[in-house]
């Protein structure tokens, strides 16, 4: 067979073993997945109110880091009722036993980043419907939409046919998955600018307390703060605060 001959065999797999570099962020059901211009991606059950959520995060290319995590509250929780989250998933109305040896276990917290472990536990939740807690029956994670979200991240990192997919597996090998996209360069950053003189920051500060008495302001006079900083050489930026509380002021771009 002509060398031409196997280039356009070998053709049709790279075209299918592609990564998508763009930003995105689409909703499945009751799930979300963000993916970002390097191709990591993150699916995310939601709303979330009830407490409960589960997130699946993996990187583009061979090295993924892929990581699961089931949580019920967050460290601004406080103390949660109930038991453990190991001895308290129902799948469908039924007792979950996932095997947690590979996995991170705190009472309202599991986590694991075993590409093993997350394999055994989607085999048993892909095609379910429900995950939630034995006390706490509004406490749920529908899974409707998490099959689309995990198979659409497969497409974006170019998983699909291949070995390291999960959802739609194939004949490829695991390490057969195209690298992460190039990032793009940070402009090159500009020099900084000469610092104002005295009598330049007098100056602007002068106008500033002068502008802000014909403006809308509603701090007192005698608390406004004005402050100035140079950005290019022609440039600075007048800052005067207007309310306490939040942070809130005028600003003005000087020429």
């Amino acid at each position: 067979m002509s060398y031409w001959m196997k280039s356009l065999l070998v053709l049709p797999s790279l075209l299918i073993a592609s990564v998508q570099g763009e930003p995105l962020q689409k909703s499945f059901s009751d799930w979300q997945i963000t993916c970002n211009n390097a191709a990591f991606c993150v699916a995310r059950s939601f709303p979330g109110d009830n407490g409960l959520v589960m997130t699946i995060a993996r990187h583009a290319g061979v090295n993924d880091r892929p990581l699961l995590r089931i949580d019920y509250g967050s460290a601004y929780s406080g103390e949660l009722p109930g038991g453990p989250l190991k001895d308290n998933l129902l799948l469908d109305q039924r007792r979950l036993n996932p095997d947690l040896k590979h996995w991170t276990v705190e009472p309202h917290h599991l986590a694991t980043s075993n590409a093993i472990a997350i394999d055994e536990f989607l085999a048993q939740t892909l095609d379910a419907s429900t995950l939630q807690l034995t006390y706490q029956a509004k406490a749920t994670i529908p899974l409707r939409g998490m099959k689309a979200a995990l198979l659409l991240m497969d497409d974006v990192q170019g998983r699909v046919n291949g070995a390291s997919a999960w959802v739609k597996r194939g004949d490829r090998i695991q390490w057969d998955v195209p690298p992460p996209p190039a990032l793009p360069q940070l402009p090159a950053p500009l020099p900084a600018p000469a610092p104002l003189t005295q009598e330049e920051t007098t100056g602007l500060i002068d106008y500033g307390t002068w502008r802000v008495n014909i403006d809308n302001c509603s701090l007192d006079p005698l608390r406004r703060e004005v402050s100035v900083a140079p950005l290019t050489g022609s440039k600075a930026l007048l800052l005067i605060s207007c309310e306490t509380g939040a942070i809130t002021s005028l600003i003005w771009l000087l020429r």
